[in-house]
């Protein structure tokens, strides 16, 4: 008998199949989604994972907006904002948004990273196991769309009082949004226990 998968709606077990690039396998009960054919799902996620690390680091360094105000113009990065709500006294509010538009998009693409590359190379990383789990918790941390539609609601509110440009940080920003989500689709833990099996497997 092959690998079993578990129906994540009915519970029912299926035998795994090999599926061809983006292909479906539906539970013969349900019909809901069991798993989808990604044969270079690693490839796919390291590469989507540096170019969505390289955009968060460009839109974390360079300025996101500028506001410009009889005659006065501010230049902010996202970091910035986050420094202010901190002087201001809005300590929690500064820790939530450095966690969900830094910290926890940082984290998960470095997680993938770790994870991914090394397999990809032939060779498993050492608490590979943990941190794949951890990574799949981060992700409804990984906030970058609700922070981006907050900016955007905020922009449609200052348009009236003054002129707002936007930076390379803020297209950067809406870029690593897109591309995280795209690593994010690529990576299949599955692979991930599927190397373990075969690593701890007996000979």
């Amino acid at each position: 008998m092959g690998d079993l998968v578990a129906c994540a709606s009915c519970d029912l077990l299926h035998e795994e199949q090999p599926l061809e690039d983006r292909e479906d396998a539906r539970c013969v009960r349900c019909g809901g989604l069991l798993y989808r054919g990604r044969p270079r799902t690693l490839e796919h996620t390291v590469a989507i994972s540096v170019a969505a690390l390289v955009l968060l680091v460009v839109a974390n360094i360079y300025p996101f907006l500028t506001f410009t105000l009889k005659g006065q113009t501010e230049t902010n990065r996202i970091l910035s904002g986050v420094v202010l709500l901190w002087r201001d006294h809005y300590e929690p509010l500064a820790v939530l948004i450095l966690w969900a538009s830094v910290i926890a998009p940082l984290g998960k693409i470095l997680a993938m990273l770790y994870v991914a590359a090394p397999l990809l190379a032939g060779w498993l990383p050492p608490g590979v196991a943990p941190l794949t789990r951890w990574q799949n918790r981060l992700a409804p941390w990984a906030m970058l769309d609700v922070y981006m539609l907050a900016v955007l609601a905020t922009l449609a509110k200052l348009a009236s009082l003054a002129t707002i440009t936007p930076g390379p940080g803020a297209w950067a920003f809406m870029a690593s949004m897109v591309i995280a989500a795209a690593a994010n689709a690529a990576f299949d833990d599955r692979v991930v226990w599927k190397r373990l099996d075969a690593a701890h497997a007996p000979t």
